[in-house]
């Protein structure tokens, strides 16, 4: 009997374009839908160019159409005390009082030693009965002092002195070697002052504050339209966040601090610094 053997078979020219085609079609299926879901990103025009858009329009005076430059460009990723200044000086001149609050604050929290961000806060909060700055001189002072310093350097600082008296303690502990006490009084002094200064900042900033955007908030007794509105609070005025409560959608419970009252607002009619 013959043996059969198997024989290599190879593909027709035909087959071959075929083959060709399909995987053209694949790769044109494959670039649709990337491009679909990626062409966004690709051609979105950057922050730092939607930045300068904002600057060239409020350099015209076209202070709306450069404040929303200036959002898209926080939108689209841009954060920096800078930005939020500018975007409060936008709203500020283009009416907004209570948008302009609102991002002057921002600032003020991304870098609390900017003199004009300052000004212009406490410019801007006298206006709407707020104002940031006390009243009188040496409270004036002792508030310039509080907020001289960012955030950031506080920790830095905080974080050098921690390594210093651990350093110390250290060198005392594997060394034998005497610590003066002066010396190391004065260092774990400065540490727990400049700790305890973080933790009330740190402590202020995260405080739920609100700024009422709208031109006036109507504070109602329940989240709700139905419940009567007891008092109302105007534009530009910052208010406590409460979350004794459960959330409801759409609605903010806020407190008064000046007056003593608290009630319910739209959501809309308040944003969160």
């Amino acid at each position: 009997m013959e043996k059969l053997t198997a024989k290599k078979i190879e593909n027709s020219p035909k087959q071959h374009r075929q083959k060709e085609k399909k995987a053209f079609i694949l790769f044109a299926i494959c670039f649709g839908l990337f491009s679909i879901l990626f062409a966004g990103d690709v051609f979105a025009e950057p922050p730092q160019d939607l930045y300068k858009a904002g600057n060239a329009l409020y350099a015209e005076g076209k202070f709306s159409e450069a404040g929303q430059k200036y959002q898209s460009a926080a939108d689209a990723g841009l954060k920096n005390w800078v930005l939020e200044y500018n975007l409060g000086n936008a709203y500020y001149r283009a009416g907004q009082l209570g948008k302009g609050i609102l991002h002057y604050e921002r600032a003020f929290h991304l870098d609390s030693g900017q003199g004009d961000v300052i000004y212009n806060l406490n410019l801007a909060t006298t206006k709407a009965g707020d104002p940031e700055l006390p009243s009188t001189a040496l409270p004036v002072l002792a508030w310039r002092l509080f907020y001289s310093l960012s955030i950031n350097i506080l920790t830095l600082i905080v974080s050098v002195l921690f390594i210093f008296l651990c350093a110390v303690l250290g060198w005392y502990l594997f060394s034998g070697s005497v610590i003066a006490p002066a010396q190391a009084g004065m260092a774990a002094m400065a540490f727990v002052l400049t700790a305890s200064w973080l933790g009330a900042r740190i402590y202020l900033l995260e405080k739920p504050i609100g700024v009422v955007v709208s031109p006036v908030a109507e504070v109602r007794s329940g989240p709700n339209t139905t419940y009567p509105a007891n008092f109302t609070v105007p534009e530009g005025r910052r208010v406590l966040i409460l979350t004794e409560q459960e959330p409801i959608q759409g609605w903010l419970e806020i407190g008064v601090p000046q007056e003593g009252l608290k009630g319910w607002v739209p959501e809309s009619s308040v944003e969160v610094i």
